[in-house]
């Protein structure tokens, strides 16, 4: 049992930080999307 304890821990870091990086990385698509919309607005 502890050994299967031990398994799942850097598993579930790894998911973990997978999920972390998704997510940030599409809120930083997402703010550039509105940036780029918005200069292209204001530079035609």
């Amino acid at each position: 049992m502890i050994t299967v304890m031990l398994a799942l821990v850097p598993l579930l870091f790894a998911a973990g930080s997978l999920v972390w990086l998704m997510t940030s990385g599409a809120e930083a698509q997402a703010r550039s999307d509105a940036f780029a919309e918005k200069w292209m607005r204001d530079n035609p």
